[in-house]
């Protein structure tokens, strides 16, 4: 019983190190900032993510972000090193109904992701684009901003908001400054705009690389999320932990029972071989002879 309890209390204790692994402290965002660009290097709407943890997250950071599953897979994802570049960041995915979870750890404060998404057009020309976002993680300053192609006409958003700004590139954009939002909150808005031709603003033999091909610095590259993987790693060392208290205690109780090393256990009266059949030795159990007074190995007298 006593070495049941040990067991059960390893058991315990490793229980509380899984659950204390997979409980990590959720990240908070101090700034996320949303670009819509329609019709950029590609006919389809260019979604960018650009998100700042807060100074209190501590690193490595596990992230899942949340886009339509419709778009099939992100087109980029990067982390920002110290000297400011774009760096490839790892990722996995999985599918949870209609929405596509990408997860990493992010062992900077910066992050972008990117994804396509269809631009729905009319006969008439124009494009409407229907865009929704529920917040991940609660968020300092969340900002909504969409390019609006050089030959566009009649810009409309619905509901109303934002204001329109000349970018340093000279094009304009419509900014919506939405400001704090919890996780679970959920914006949105219907961008309408009419173009008559199907020019690109920055054509792909124009367009410089956006992310800097380097090694990724963190993450995995397959599997369910990284959460998962610490948690089965701490998972894996307990069980190991109490599988070799277990062996350990068995063997103890494996010693304790047979402290007489085998091939010394001398026969017991249970043993003893009725009269006239073959004797033993009762001091060393070497076998004698039928007529022998005294042991030939160790010169007991034999006792009839």
């Amino acid at each position: 019983m006593k070495q049941l309890g040990t067991i059960l209390i390893l058991g315990l204790l490793s229980l509380f190190l899984v659950r204390g692994a997979a409980a990590q402290e959720t990240p908070e965002l101090a700034s996320l900032s949303i670009a819509l660009w329609p019709e950029f290097d590609r006919p389809d709407m260019l979604v960018i993510y650009q998100g700042a943890l807060t100074p209190e997250t501590p690193l490595p950071a596990a992230m899942e972000i949340r886009i339509p599953a419709r778009v099939g897979q992100p087109s980029a994802v990067a982390f920002l090193s110290e000297t400011g570049d774009r760096l490839n960041q790892q990722y996995t995915t999985r599918a949870e109904g209609e929405v596509l979870v990408v997860s990493f750890q992010l062992t900077s404060r910066s992050f972008q992701l990117e994804y396509y998404d269809d631009l729905p057009v009319s006969a008439e020309g124009q494009r409407e684009y229907v865009f929704a976002y529920t917040a991940d993680y609660d968020t300092g300053e969340l900002t909504v901003e969409l390019q609006v192609p050089p030959t566009a006409e009649d810009l409309e958003v619905e509901p109303e908001a934002g204001n329109d700004e000349t970018g340093a590139d000279g094009l304009l954009y419509r900014r919506i400054a939405v400001g704090t939002v919890a996780a679970g909150d959920t914006v949105g808005w219907t961008f309408r705009y009419t173009k008559d031709n199907d020019e690109l603003t920055n054509p792909p033999a124009s367009q410089p690389g956006q992310i800097t091909t380097q090694p990724a610095a963190s993450g995995g590259t397959d599997g369910g999320g990284s959460n998962w993987v610490v948690t089965f790693f701490v998972a894996f060392v307990a069980l190991l932990a109490v599988g070799g208290a277990a062996f350990w205690l068995g063997r103890s109780t494996r010693a304790t029972a047979s402290q007489v090393p085998p091939g010394r256990v001398r026969p017991g009266p249970a043993s003893q071989p009725p009269a006239g059949d073959v004797a033993f030795c009762y001091r060393c159990g070497a076998e004698l002879r039928s007529d022998a007074d005294f042991c030939h190995k160790c010169g007991a007298p034999a006792r009839s």
